[in-house]
């Protein structure tokens, strides 16, 4: 029994460590057991938003950024707990007394916190080298958890600001595309580069901190899926559309980034979105783009209909006020 004990105790605890610096060290998204966790508790949230409203929607990142940040601490506590307990004789207090289970499980917990061992003490060698080990541990759990939530919020404000910045260019995909043909070619020469550095960031913060997909807004206005759905709508408009081979050629890095930004979503996302058919229903929008990449129209606005219904909207939502 103690052999199990060690041997199942070791290798959660290697899962949970290697799954926490992956997903916060690594800048290469979420580990296994945090995307999980991630996807999980969107879906409690999207049960919680049907029978409460989108107000849930206040709360969706908070929750599952609780959630994955307890599953770590819990698997590691629990981790440590069962290598202790394969012990039982490892651990005892000032007068010799053997800890039971729950002591066992205090101890483990008060080792993590980095308050020191409270009123218990390892016996072992290898026990006194673990609980050594698990006290350094625990600072860096806790340093690093904030640290990597910091950057998440930071990702957070790029997100929101950029979704502000595309509500305030239209509230329709028409809107937006007659914006751009109006104004001045250099303004709308700057307006195309600024939104082209911020949706790349947005693509590599979303890749970096995954937890940001699941931050969703109550209100359209706020909604990232539709403000960046539009930008893409007014983007294809143009494209196919546009003579002016000036204004064609500054949108190209705006659709790139952009571009970038969807296969990110359809790569590393697609667990997290509801699946909907291969294309976009023509009765839905009040145009119909058929001109050049008619294909990769088709996908894109695939990938965009996923995101939209992620955070509980449609295409009317995107073109509601040109139907």
């Amino acid at each position: 029994m103690s052999e199990i004990l060690l041997i199942c105790g070791s290798l959660i605890l290697l899962l949970a460590i290697h799954d926490f610096f992956y997903t916060t060290l690594s800048g290469s998204g979420a580990g296994f057991i945090a995307e999980i966790v991630s996807i999980f508790s969107d879906k409690v949230i999207q049960v919680v938003v049907q029978l409460t409203g989108r107000n849930a929607y206040n709360y969706q990142g908070l929750f599952v950024n609780l959630m994955i940040l307890s599953t770590w601490l819990l698997l590691i506590w629990g981790g440590l707990h069962l290598i202790y307990s394969s012990n039982p004789e490892g651990l005892t207090n000032s007068s010799g007394r053997v800890a039971n289970n729950w002591e066992r499980l205090y101890f483990t917990g008060y080792t993590l916190s980095t308050l020191g061992m409270g009123n218990f003490k390892p016996t072992t060698a290898f026990f006194e080298i673990l609980t050594s080990c698990f006290s350094f541990f625990g600072f860096i759990f806790f340093t690093s958890s904030m640290t990597y939530f910091l950057s998440v919020s930071s990702s957070l404000v790029n997100k929101r600001s950029l979704s502000k910045g595309i509500y305030s260019l239209g509230n329709t995909p028409q809107r937006i595309a007659e914006k751009f043909r109006a104004v001045d070619p250099y303004f709308s020469y700057q307006k195309f580069l600024n939104l082209q550095e911020m949706v790349s960031k947005h693509s590599v913060n979303h890749n970096s901190y995954p937890v940001i997909h699941f931050y969703t807004e109550k209100d359209k206005t706020d909604s990232f899926s539709i403000n960046i759905t539009r930008l893409d709508e007014a983007i294809s408009i143009l494209l196919n559309s546009e003579k002016d081979e000036n204004l064609l050629a500054e949108l190209e890095p705006l659709r790139s980034s952009v571009t970038s930004f969807l296969k990110n979503m359809d790569t590393n996302f697609s667990r997290s979105l509801p699946r909907v058919g291969d294309s976009v229903n023509s009765a839905d929008l009040p145009y119909i783009l058929n001109g050049k990449n008619s294909e990769e129209l088709i996908e894109r606005r695939r990938i965009l209909e996923r995101l939209l219904r992620s955070e509980g909207f449609n295409w009317k939502d995107v073109v509601g006020q040109d139907m």
